[in-house]
């Protein structure tokens, strides 16, 4: 089995699968890393950032709101400053699930962007290996698309499975999964040539 980009070099079976569970495995680590960090810690991040700025403009007004009221006089601004931060607390509490769901919304189009990039390179390195195969296997015409078409569809739920699991799309989604499978059978299942020397000699 070799892990070569060479599309002049053949590859059996086994080096095929060992080959797609790998880059299933990396690339499904990436997508997960990238969505959680562009869906919750930097939405996360943003919507404290906003609370935090909501709570002193609140804090701000009201302290402005009773100088004014004390017409020059002196007043107690420990007390005042005390009591805002409480009725801001209150206020920005009422917020917060408006605000967190704006910075969500806000980072989404990026989420999604990063998936769409894992998509990519997923599919372009498992076609380089579905490829080595098809040459091993002599599949050509319409077994060598539909065998692309399949890594394709693999290589895209495998990479948003993390946007689907968190929406609960699995199941809804789940043919795509079947289908790349099932596209990919011909270079699974079709006898070896010089692939299943190199895997020979590799072991």
């Amino acid at each position: 089995m070799s892990f070569s980009l060479d599309l002049t070099k053949p590859l059996g079976r086994l080096g095929l699968a060992i080959n797609a569970v790998i880059l299933a495995a990396i690339f499904y680590g990436l997508s997960s890393a990238s969505y959680r960090y562009m869906s919750h810690t930097l939405p996360a991040s943003e919507a404290h950032l906003k609370e935090s700025e909501a709570k002193t403009v609140l804090i701000e007004k009201a302290l402005t709101k009773a100088k004014t009221a004390a017409k020059g006089k002196s007043f107690d601004a420990k007390a005042v400053i005390e009591q805002a931060e409480k009725a801001a607390e209150a206020e920005v509490a009422k917020q917060a699930e408006e605000i967190h769901h704006h910075a969500v919304s806000g980072w989404a189009p990026f989420a999604v962007f990063l998936l769409i990039l894992s998509a990519l390179f997923f599919a372009g390195f498992l076609g380089v290996y579905v490829q080595r195969r098809a040459n091993d296997a002599h599949l050509l015409g319409l077994w060598l698309f539909s065998n692309h078409l399949g890594a394709v569809l693999f290589a895209s739920y495998v990479a948003f499975y993390p946007f689907l699991a968190a929406n609960d799309l699995r199941k809804a989604w789940a043919p795509v999964f079947y289908a790349g499978l099932v596209l990919l059978l011909p270079a699974m299942l079709s006898g070896e040539g010089r692939g299943e020397q190199e895997d020979d000699h590799a072991h």
